[in-house]
């Protein structure tokens, strides 16, 4: 039987900065089964093992980098909408984001109302 977390949504969030993984479990920790990563290693392990629906993520992470694990999960074609967190500002890197399949391309600070936003469009 599938506990109450089990059930909701499943989003993860792959960020190096704690900062900002305390703000996802603030912003969307009631209503979704959050789980977090700080590194590429540990993000293609989780995204892997349970396949999350929704994935926010960060470009400048440890090995491998935010841009590979995109590239992993478009060459895998795992079903995952990703939301890139960053706070590089090239419009460039938008671009080449986009051309990899991400859903939104949201730069830092984040604005709390539009991640939630993210969040009820793609999960409900």
């Amino acid at each position: 039987m599938k506990t109450e977390d089990e059930n909701r949504e499943q989003i993860l969030v792959v960020d190096d900065d704690q900062g900002i993984l305390d703000s996802f479990d603030a912003m969307l920790g009631e209503d979704y089964h959050l789980t977090m990563a700080d590194n590429g290693a540990t993000a293609l392990e989780m995204l892997s093992e349970s396949n999350p629906r929704l994935l926010f993520l960060d470009l400048k992470i440890p090995r491998p980098s935010g841009w590979e694990v995109m590239q992993w999960i478009r060459d895998s074609r795992i079903p995952t909408v990703v939301v890139v967190i960053t706070a590089l500002p090239q419009d460039e890197y938008e671009k080449m984001a986009m051309q990899l399949g991400v859903y939104r391309y949201l730069r830092k600070p984040l604005d709390v109302d539009e991640v939630e936003g993210i969040a009820t469009a793609v999960l409900h």
